[in-house]
């Protein structure tokens, strides 16, 4: 019982916190992911245009097997764009992005001795990606380290919850205890007994 009213708490602080975000003008979760989608995305696109024939069919894989996903992250994007600037200016920042970010992808490539090393990269996310075991797009890239600056405040809110009972004994400092009436006699160098004060 207690723990279902926990999971309910938590529940509707995660709600409760979403929507603050939200009105204070801040990314969702699921758009910062939208927006990490992208990044990939625009990398992998560089690396398509760049690293060779191989890649291309790779990109064009990537691009079929998860087209759906890519579309319908793009979409959430574009509205986050739209909500928080409004729609001419949400349209023009949701462009801008874009193309900053593939511009960065490229700028990154084309650093001196650079380019191996980004290709080989893009190599090790296809596989991944293409994987008999198809994996969520979401899942994928939330483990790849993306190097453009997010356009947007994720805004985070976090709460601490800590349960008294379980708190580990950092704050709790040994000190020696006095002798009391009764205690066997102590020979010299040896420690007395500690007893710890909270």
């Amino acid at each position: 019982m207690t723990a279902c009213k926990l999971s309910v708490c938590l529940l509707a602080l995660s709600v409760a916190a979403t929507s603050v975000a939200q009105a204070r003008g801040c990314a969702s979760a699921s758009e910062i992911s939208a927006i990490q989608i992208s990044a990939v995305q625009q990398e992998l696109t560089d690396a398509a245009l760049a690293c060779g024939p191989r890649e291309v069919a790779l990109f064009n894989r990537f691009q079929k097997t998860f087209g759906p996903e890519l579309r319908k992250s793009d979409g959430e994007m574009l509205r986050m764009f739209k909500r928080l600037h409004g729609v001419s200016k949400g349209n023009a920042e949701y462009d801008s992005y874009k193309t900053r970010a593939i511009a960065h992808a490229e700028q990154r490539r084309t650093k001196p001795g650079a380019h191996d090393n980004f290709c080989k990269s893009a190599d090790i996310v296809f596989a991944a990606a293409l994987a008999p075991d198809k994996p969520v797009l979401a899942d994928l890239v939330a483990g790849i380290e993306v190097k453009e600056a997010s356009p947007v405040d994720a805004c985070e809110i976090r709460v601490a919850i800590t349960l008294e009972g379980v708190k580990a004994g950092a704050e709790a400092v040994p000190t020696p205890r006095p002798s009391q009436p009764g205690d066997p006699a102590t020979a010299a160098g040896d420690q007395p007994a500690v007893r710890l004060l909270q």
